[in-house]
């Protein structure tokens, strides 16, 4: 960990809503208020190195999803977006906010996506990182891309995956984290937080169930959503790994296609690949900044 750079698993809040227990971070204090949501396999560490910058003038929220590293397991059993995206909307209000920008990552990102469309009077701004919409990526699925995407179909069968991966976390994780492991964007410490993150077998399965619901649930609401004309309202930033996977695809277009106006949707490829916080987190905190700057 770098010199005066936050340890974000140091200080943990939580509140108990309806179907879970969430855990976050509050950092800052400022009037405006931004939600930083994670994704697999991480927990709320992957925005260790923008914390600090974004916290600035602003009132920072920082929370593990349902399932994930700190928070607790859903009582009802539910993984699906909606059911996060609502956790996430009853924690600004929780603390206070009628509304916040919102910054997902991965899976993250796609409760992002849902938050927006379920809640948009919650969201001010909208920053997306390497994903596409969950509707296209399973229409376009082909050779090549279940190829590199293997894992979704493997993580829809929770109790087989779980059952596999447990007790060799550490070597399923290093599969993922190999090139960014070899970089140093991701330390040996964040890395075994990780690994810590996910060996616990309810957490583990949980974060399959996450996946599962994509196939299913998730993806029957956003098709549905999408053929009755329901988009994205809010002003929308798209970043993504140059070298990543969305490194040849033409993100804005495509989001373009989800979004109410589409001349409010902007963005770029930023150096490195898919863990775009933590491979680039200078030049996501710069993009934000100005796409903040220029509501």
């Amino acid at each position: 960990m770098k010199q005066g750079e936050i340890m974000p698993w140091d200080i943990r809040e939580s509140v108990r809503l309806d179907d879970v227990e969430l855990a976050y971070r509050v950092v800052g204090d400022g009037p405006e208020a931004a939600v930083l949501v994670h994704g697999w396999p991480q927990t709320h560490a992957c925005w260790r190195h923008v914390v600090e910058p974004l916290s600035r003038g602003r009132t920072l929220i920082v929370p593990d999803l349902r399932g994930y590293g700190d928070s607790g397991l859903a009582r009802s059993g539910d993984y699906d977006k909606r059911a996060t995206a609502a956790d996430l909307s009853a924690l600004v209000h929780h603390l206070g906010f009628s509304s916040a920008v919102v910054i997902g990552h991965d899976r993250g990102a796609r409760v992002a996506h849902r938050w927006a469309l379920d809640h948009p009077s919650d969201i001010d701004a909208l920053v997306l990182l390497d994903i596409l919409p969950t509707r296209v990526v399973m229409d376009t699925f082909d050779r090549d891309s279940a190829s590199a995407m293997w894992h979704w179909f493997f993580h829809r069968n929770p109790e087989l995956a779980a059952t596999l991966v447990a007790g060799n976390v550490e070597a399923y994780l290093r599969h993922f984290f190999a090139r960014v492991l070899d970089s140093g964007a991701v330390d040996a410490e964040t890395f075994q937080h990780y690994v810590a993150a996910f060996s616990d077998p309810g957490h583990l399965r949980a974060s399959f169930e996450d996946y599962r619901t994509g196939f299913a649930t998730d993806l029957d609401r956003d098709q549905a959503d999408h053929e009755r004309g329901l988009r994205v309202r809010a002003p929308l930033l798209l970043l993504w790994g140059a070298e990543g996977g969305l490194g040849g695809t033409d993100v804005v277009r495509v989001w373009q296609e989800h979004h109410a106006d589409p001349a409010a949707v902007c963005g770029h490829a930023v150096p490195g690949g898919h863990y775009v916080p933590e491979e680039a987190p200078g030049d996501v905190v710069a993009a934000v900044e100005a796409f903040l700057a220029r509501r």
